[in-house]
């Protein structure tokens, strides 16, 4: 109990209540300061998640362990995505993906780089680590948004490429990634020619005091589950209302505010590997969280959308296409030669304010519905 009450992103746990107390009671009913609670319960709920994965992890040894963290590291972002999706948010939803992949890559490592160069000075990492990272991003990058590129090319041909031939191409697509996904983790859990960063660094180790029984993990991490999905009706049901009053568009709020409040464990997890020196362990938080939301979540909402009738497709704006080719170019450029400073930080930071401030000013393009 000491330890949760220390100042710290524990603290938000109140906004719980309080947007529960805004939702069902009808004095104080209003939407803005509904999305802005929950806003605050998502980022609370997300670090509880990531917290109990960790703590259940710890019992179940290395394999299995790093088996639940791929599952659960993106649990959030998976939850938030199928409610919209039920309520019909297709865009805000796409947009979501595409700031998931630009956050990781740019403000969860940024940061990350700057506290950890800030403290320590030129950090090192594995190269070879970061390029199978990087490798499978560009890939899955690329495979994303191969039916913008060929819909935009057909226009001007005898025979443009048709709506429904999209939804499929894309749904083909979905499911060449999720198969990507699975051999990856088979790769990442078994192959004994691969090399985890625990070869070089031991993992941070959970104290006896501060270790959870496996219960108590299990519990909170599906009482949490529930209360982001309960959570995630919330903003959904509110976002429109925000979007109107404060003139935003799906696309800013999914690539920067939705993604922010997603990226909030990573980012965490990732700063506080960072100024502790352990930068193979960073690095993997933030490269390989953006890999999984291209490889996982996105092949896994594009399935979910068609058990509610609506299905999604993955046709992108060109200014989304732009900001992810741009954070995946430079993230591979700044890890290239396996080190890296706090002026790398800083650099990230900046790309990633400047795609903000494009999807602030960016007008509602998404893709075809």
């Amino acid at each position: 109990m000491k330890e949760f009450l220390k100042p710290g992103i524990n603290w938000l746990i109140v906004f719980i209540p309080i947007a529960f107390l805004i939702n069902y009671l009808p004095p104080l009913k209003n939407d803005i300061a509904l999305f802005v609670c929950s806003c605050l319960a998502m980022v609370v709920l997300s670090s509880l998640i990531s917290t109990a994965t960790e703590q259940l992890a710890a019992h179940v040894g290395a394999k299995i362990g790093g088996l639940l963290n791929a599952t659960f590291s993106n649990l959030p972002e998976i939850i938030f995505g199928t409610v919209a999706l039920y309520h019909g948010l297709d865009e805000l939803v796409k947009a979501a993906m595409t700031g998931a992949i630009i956050g990781n890559l740019l403000f969860v490592m940024g940061h990350a780089m700057l506290a950890g160069g800030l403290k320590n000075g030129t950090q090192r990492f594995s190269v070879a680590r970061v390029s199978d990272f990087s490798t499978g991003l560009i890939i899955a990058s690329l495979a994303l948004f191969i039916p913008t590129v060929y819909q935009e090319v057909s226009k001007g041909t005898i025979d443009p490429m048709t709506h429904d031939e999209t939804m499929v191409l894309s749904l083909w697509i979905a499911i060449m990634l999720f198969l990507s996904y699975i051999g990856s983790l088979i790769y990442t859990l078994f192959s004994k020619d691969n090399q985890t960063p625990d070869d070089k660094e031991p993992a941070e180790e959970i104290p006896p005091e501060k270790l959870w029984s496996k219960k108590k993990a299990a519990i909170i991490l599906g009482i949490s589950s529930f209360l982001i999905a309960v959570i995630s009706d919330f903003v959904a049901g509110s976002v429109t209302v925000v979007e109107k009053a404060f003139g935003l568009t799906h696309l800013f709020m999914g690539v920067v505010i939705i993604a922010i409040i997603g990226n909030v464990a990573a980012q965490t997890t990732a700063v506080r590997m960072a100024m502790k020196n352990k930068m193979d362990l960073c690095i993997e938080v933030a490269v390989n969280a953006s890999s999984q939301v291209a490889l996982l979540v996105v092949p896994l909402l594009v399935f979910t959308s068609y058990l509610f009738g609506h299905p999604i497709n993955l046709h992108f704006g060109y200014h989304e296409i732009v900001a992810v080719a741009g954070a995946v170019l430079l993230t591979t450029q700044i890890c290239l030669d396996g080190k890296s400073n706090w002026l790398n930080g800083l650099q990230m930071l900046v790309l990633y304010t400047i795609i903000a401030v494009l999807f602030f000013f960016a007008p509602e393009m998404g893709g075809v519905k």
